[in-house]
């Protein structure tokens, strides 16, 4: 399990590096810290929710054995999002860069960043939960019942604190010196949650006057 949780560490220090960089050297240089932070509070919550789930659905998986599926997951979930690094390294510093007055190409960074955590997360979910479902004897509608509840306490959970620790990225026209994490304070679009953050990227509000003033940055 501990090493696991290396290869976790730093394959996730490896794409929240890539995605920090949109910005600066400086936010890819917090984001070795922030990103492996994310997945390991994110993995240590789940893992006792599994457990807490499991067991109300079946007495067949054991504490130890949801605890290393947890790990298991992350860990993949962590490898996976390092394979695509290099290209969101490269799109980091090639994309259309945001100004004073529009965001360009910024938030199609974001929305890329986005589906690749939530397509790491529900692939991995499914194949090793599945796995280690189906060698249980547990049947399919409470299999299907657990695997879905994982995977929606996941998204739910990392999506949540992702928005606490943000900015990963940020709108790098903003000169102005941001905080290591914004916490609950809501974004330059007014998003109080990574949730509604999500649906602006489908639906954005318009910018506010004063949104250059803001150090608001996703």
């Amino acid at each position: 399990m501990v090493r696991g949780v290396v290869v976790l560490v730093l394959a996730s220090s490896f794409y929240g590096f890539a995605i920090g960089s949109v910005h600066s050297p400086l936010f890819g240089a917090r984001n070795l810290v922030k990103f492996p932070l994310l997945i390991l509070v994110t993995a240590a919550i789940c893992s006792v929710a599994y457990f807490l789930i499991a067991r109300m659905l079946t007495p067949r998986l054991g504490f130890p054995e949801v605890q290393a599926l947890a790990v298991g997951i992350y860990r993949d979930i962590s490898l996976m999002l390092a394979s695509v690094a290099p290209a969101l390294l490269f799109l980091a510093y090639t994309i259309d860069q945001p100004t004073l007055r529009e965001l360009r190409e910024y938030p199609l960074f974001l929305g890329l960043n986005v589906a690749f955590v939530a397509l790491a997360g529900t692939i991995t979910v499914i194949q090793r939960s599945r796995a280690l479902i189906s060698g249980r004897g547990i049947s399919l509608p409470r299999g299907l019942l657990i695997i879905t509840s994982w995977l929606a306490l996941s998204l739910l959970v990392g999506g949540q604190w992702a928005w606490f620790l943000r900015p990963f990225c940020g709108v790098s026209a903003l000169t102005e010196e941001t905080p290591f994490l914004l916490g609950s304070m809501p974004d330059y679009r007014g998003a109080a949650n990574f949730y509604e953050a999500v649906w602006h990227l489908f639906d954005a509000p318009p910018l506010p006057d004063d949104w250059t003033s803001q150090s608001m940055m996703l």
